[in-house]
């Protein structure tokens, strides 16, 4: 029965061969499978290659036929590019420092397809204006979709998108855990873990507003629902930390689409001054006492991430180079789980791999900044930035209290990709072919512009 996970490969043959090309079949029908079927359910075709999974048997094909067959159609380079190829190559070798080539490559063949595949591929797609608001409106529809289960799993503790397909699996699969807070369960939905969940919704529910606010749906109630259930994705999952980002994201976007930012941004100075020195000690207060003193399970788990970077960075000082690989670093006290993703690099795959994956983040976000000033603060375009700077945060934040696994890398990168592509085009007729009310008002600007110069 876990031959299941290989349905998607015939699919998506299926739909290349009855003429889709691959960038709209990544959109209708990969993206679609990554996201509302659970991404840790795998099967084992052939000893010696990679188990395939729902997601990657529907995009090995599409990749397949855009690379081979439409020669990269759509396809941009920019430095960035290197940047993730990079990434993943150290992944590779620092894997086979670890343990050798069998691993390396399973572990290459995985990574390849889950960070590189996908972020060059989005990017290909935003880069084409007859495709890009369809692309940002299929993942924030996607993630509507998954809170509508979200929500019901959140007050009657059966998650649908995962319990159906675990009655057919033949063998055990993890995460099937129940977690609880405050009488509800902790909604996961398609995610591994809550955690999980709420981090992919701090990134989409930013773009979800903007594309209510700019009235990209036919009917703006709907972009208003689609908006809303992306915010209650959050809120199901009740995770701190990706609620922390979210509200955080709210900050920036209210910063970056005010019209006086030097106002707004002395404002946030001052209450960011005001507030910290009355948190920071209450937080190192908080997350100091050990876990075996902890008074709740939310002290403990603070307690725990504590103790974790403290245990580890001895372990990291150890290979600092290439560390330990994927599967074969030590477990310090029984910490199996690395709650924070850069810690987790460092661990698996070395400081310097660790380095690029900090230049990656930083590269994005500085490029994102430079475009959003550049344009006024109600342009759409500009807005669009700032919505991808808070999203883009929000991760960086995330990601230092969750281990960026499963969907979550796939749309990370995906996030960046988006960003690359608005500023490859410089913003120009990003919205061209997909607003006639803004096509109308671009025409007439540059109608009265032409005439004022005459």
């Amino acid at each position: 029965m876990d031959k299941l996970a290989l349905l998607p490969l015939i699919g998506a043959i299926y739909l290349l061969t009855r003429g889709m090309d691959a960038k709209e079949a990544f959109l209708v029908y990969f993206l679609p499978i990554l996201t509302l079927i659970p991404a840790y359910y795998d099967t084992k075709l052939i000893s010696g290659i990679p188990e395939f999974t729902f997601w990657s048997s529907a995009l090995i094909p599409i990749a397949f036929v855009w690379v081979v067959n439409e020669k990269l159609e759509g396809y941009k380079f920019s430095w960035i590019d290197v940047i993730v190829i990079l990434h993943v190559v150290f992944i590779f070798y620092a894997q086979f420092e670890a343990t050798g080539y069998k691993d390396a490559q399973k572990i290459a063949f995985r990574e390849i397809l889950k960070r590189v595949v996908p972020f060059f591929m989005l990017k290909a797609i935003i880069a084409n204006p007859k495709q890009r608001i369809k692309a940002l409106m299929t993942i924030t529809v996607l993630g509507a979709i998954v809170s509508f289960f979200m929500l019901y799993e959140f007050r009657f503790y059966n998650n649908l998108l995962d319990s159906i397909i675990r009655k057919l699996w033949p063998t055990w699969v993890p995460w099937d855990g129940t977690m609880s807070r405050y009488g509800f369960k902790r909604a996961a939905g398609s995610f591994a873990h809550p955690i999980s969940a709420g981090y992919f919704f701090a990134m989409t529910a930013p773009i979800a507003f903007w594309l209510w606010k700019q009235e990209l749906f036919k009917d703006n109630r709907i972009g208003l629902i689609v908006f809303g259930l992306n915010v209650f994705g959050v809120i199901t999952s009740i995770s701190r930390a990706p609620i922390a980002g979210l509200m955080l994201g709210a900050v920036i976007i209210w910063f970056g689409w005010s019209r006086t930012k030097s106002l707004s941004g002395t404002f946030l100075a001052i209450t960011a001054i005001i507030g910290l020195s009355f948190m920071v000690p209450k937080f190192v207060e908080y997350v100091s006492v050990k876990r075996s003193h902890a008074q709740t399970q939310d002290q403990e788990n603070a307690a725990y991430r504590k103790e974790m970077l403290d245990n580890y960075i001895e372990i990291i000082g150890e290979k600092p180079a290439w560390g330990w690989g994927r599967y074969t670093f030590p477990i310090v006290k029984g910490q199996k789980s690395i709650d924070n993703e850069y810690l987790f690099i460092a661990i698996t795959s070395g400081l310097n791999n660790l380095a690029i994956y900090l230049v990656l983040i930083g590269v994005v976000l500085v490029r994102l900044l430079r475009f959003a000033f550049s344009h006024s603060y109600d342009s759409p375009q500009g807005r669009l930035a700032w919505v991808l700077i808070a999203a883009w945060i929000s991760a960086i934040f995330t990601q230092a209290t969750v281990y960026s696994g499963m969907q979550t890398t796939h749309y990370f990168f995906m996030i960046a990709a988006i960003s690359e592509a608005l500023v490859l085009t410089r913003g120009h007729t990003f919205l061209l072919e997909s607003n006639p009310i803004i096509n109308t008002q671009k025409e007439n600007d540059f109608e009265y512009n032409f005439s004022r110069t005459l």
